[in-house]
């Protein structure tokens, strides 16, 4: 590119017009597609935006619903669902975000700095054809003015040194413009596919999930329950007051049985005469002492019981004797 010494190649003024229409068209085409992706994105917030709205109705209706508690349910599954599958478009709407519209984003100085480098080349080369024309004219006017005309050869040589010099790092960074172009533009509609592909792989798994809670909605049982309710209504916050008085009323005044007479009386004697209190923790102590008895114990006990013995054998001895 940028050879003019080729006869079959296109002059300078044809490449730097045929590079100066693709880096037009993809200018154009580039900030098109970022107009498009963006104006996508935005409507997959915005969606974003509707289902979590959706989400809270159902959430609300669920926590409302009293007679109904199959569909209660269900509601209340399907509302966790769509907010699982907005919070995966959240995801995809930022991955478009980084991964499509901040590439097509960055060809607006791309292509700026290759207009740049693309009028950089043209002026060298307006210098190069300006030295040139200096030559010929000094060859036409004084022919024989060697220092002059060996001026004007040795700043053409310059100029078209330069002008090669800048064509061939033009050639390469058009070169270069061009692949990078191809392949970026290759992997973000890669990509933008593979996030969509992604997000509804996730969106079905989940909504086939939804539909399945749905199918467990009861209507008939919900249906009888409602005919229960219809033929004696219940009023939740009367019966938990009455329940709450009927057992504060059994705190204050309970029942009285046989048991609890015994130990009233019992506790009344005991508030009559101290010391049968005490004659009552006397026994108490002495039934803990026969619970929790020692060796020592057993065999005092043991003792006593020989002694009684042997007093019952003299006395009978006695007897007889008489």
């Amino acid at each position: 590119m940028f050879r003019g010494d080729n006869s079959h190649s296109l002059s300078y003024e044809q490449q730097a017009k045929f590079i100066q229409d693709r880096i037009t068209n993809v200018e154009k085409h580039f900030g098109d597609l970022c107009v498009g992706f963006g104006d996508y994105t935005r409507k997959t917030a915005r969606l974003r935006d509707m289902g979590d709205e959706l989400s809270k109705i159902l959430k609300e209706y669920a926590n409302n619903e009293l007679v109904n508690k199959s569909l209660s349910a269900g509601l209340d599954n399907l509302s966790m669902t769509l907010t699982a599958i907005e919070e995966y478009r959240n995801c995809a709407v930022q991955r478009l975000e980084a991964k499509v519209i901040g590439e097509l984003c960055q060809y607006e100085n791309i292509c700026k700095h290759a207009r740049e480098e693309l009028k950089h080349t043209m002026n060298v080369r307006e210098k190069e054809m300006a030295r040139k024309k200096v030559l010929d004219k000094a060859r036409e006017r004084q022919p024989f003015n060697r220092q002059q005309v060996t001026y004007a050869e040795s700043e053409l040589l310059k100029a078209t040194a330069e002008m090669s010099r800048t064509a061939k790092g033009l050639s390469e960074q058009t070169e270069f413009f061009e692949r990078r172009k191809l392949q970026q533009l290759k992997g973000l509609l890669a990509n933008f596919v593979m996030i969509e592909m992604t997000f509804h792989a996730k969106a079905v798994e989940l909504l086939t999930v939804a539909y399945q809670q749905i199918g467990d909605i009861n209507d008939n049982a919900d249906l009888e329950n409602f005919k229960r309710k219809l033929l004696s209504p219940e009023k939740p916050v009367n019966a938990g007051i009455s329940a709450r008085s009927y057992s504060l009323a059994s705190l204050l005044h309970p029942q009285q049985s046989p048991v609890k007479d015994d130990e009233d009386a019992t506790s009344l004697n005991r508030m009559r005469s101290p010391e049968k209190s005490i004659t009552g923790k006397s026994r108490s102590s002495s039934i803990a002492a026969m619970m929790n008895h020692s060796p020592s114990y057993s065999k005092d006990g043991d003792t006593s019981e020989t002694e009684d013995t042997e007093e019952t054998q003299s006395s009978s001895e006695e007897t007889e004797s008489r």
